[in-house]
């Protein structure tokens, strides 16, 4: 009997801490990972969040090459593929698919993860945004859409620091540990309240230091903007216009609430792939080949970490295999 009434006692005890130390999203996250023989985020984890679909109105389907094979025929970089558990990869050449092949049960409709890769969506709306008038530039202040926040030592931010990741905001970037604000803003509710209680704690535009959280506050500078979701503003300006095939699925912390901006938003291999069209045709229709320039130029920055000049790219990232560039 003593030892079961110890054994109430702390468990109210550790309950009591979750919630007095606001760490209760830890249940959802063991949920999405231990209890799933996981140990981190997966690119299946759509499922267990709530969701709101970005509409595709004009889907166009991206034809196969003269030349398609569906195989990775070098042997090194199948074996590369494999290795790191790839589960789709796609080769899109002159508007055509060269190269297409799925592992693990994935195939051309199955949904995954995009990740980091939001941001970059996330920064050809901003882009979609100024060329509506709903934003001036990148050079407009932050907290024009935001005043809850204030400036550090009375420096205004402006949003081009926020995709730059220059802003000085007070964000842990760290994917190891489940208690931090990393693991809160993707496993936790009220994401908004999380992003309005950080602060600005450096000079904006000096050093580079990536932070999903700075991604984060430009999801509410974009959704009070445009007076919109971002998820209904992406289906409307951006993935009907690239032609998605497919609606996509933006992740939210909670049932009708705010988009993950940092990360998940989910569609196949090909619609990913019209966002790579998109930028080496200069923005097309969806966003001005002057604001592509600029994003696409390289602001020079100091890297904290290594104590030198520093270099940003916000969406084009590249892969070199055997000195071949694949964008």
């Amino acid at each position: 009997m003593k030892k079961w009434v110890v054994f109430c006692v702390c468990v109210f005890c550790l309950i009591v801490c979750v919630f007095v130390f606001d760490v209760s999203y830890l249940f959802h996250g063991i949920r999405c990972t231990y209890f799933r023989g996981e140990s981190s985020a997966q690119i299946d984890d759509h499922r267990f969040f709530y969701t709101r679909e970005v509409f595709s109105k004009s889907p166009v389907l991206i034809p196969n090459g003269h030349d398609y094979v569906g195989e990775v025929t070098n042997s090194d970089l199948r074996r590369v593929l494999e290795k790191s558990n790839s589960v789709a990869f796609l080769v899109v050449k002159n508007d055509s698919v060269r190269v297409e092949r799925y592992w693990q049960g994935y195939g051309p409709e199955s949904l995954t993860n995009s990740f980091s890769m939001a941001k970059s969506i996330m920064s050809i709306l901003v882009g979609c945004a100024i060329d509506d008038g709903h934003i001036e530039g990148v050079n407009e202040s932050v907290f024009d859409f935001v005043p809850e926040l204030e400036p550090f030592k009375k420096n205004d931010v402006k949003i081009k620091h926020l995709l730059e990741m220059s802003s000085g905001y007070d964000w842990l970037e760290n994917y190891k540990r489940p208690i931090s604000v990393t693991a809160k803003a993707y496993y936790g509710t009220a994401l908004r309240d999380l992003i309005l209680k950080q602060r600005f704690v450096g000079f904006p535009g000096k050093e580079h230091v990536y932070s999903s959280g700075s991604t984060q506050l430009l999801g509410l500078v974009l959704e009070r903007a445009v007076g919109e979701s971002v998820s209904s503003y992406a289906g409307r300006v951006f993935w009907s216009k690239i032609g998605a095939k497919q609606n996509a699925l933006w992740a939210l912390d909670d049932q009708g609430g705010v988009e993950k901006t940092f990360c998940c938003f989910n569609s196949n291999a090909r619609d990913f792939s019209k966002i790579g069209l998109l930028m080496l045709g200069g923005g097309g229709d969806v966003v001005s080949k002057d604001y592509v320039d600029w994003v696409l130029s390289v602001p020079r920055l100091v890297d904290p970490n290594k104590k030198k000049g520093g270099e940003s790219i916000l969406l084009i990232f590249i892969l070199m295999v055997g000195g071949l560039q694949m964008f």
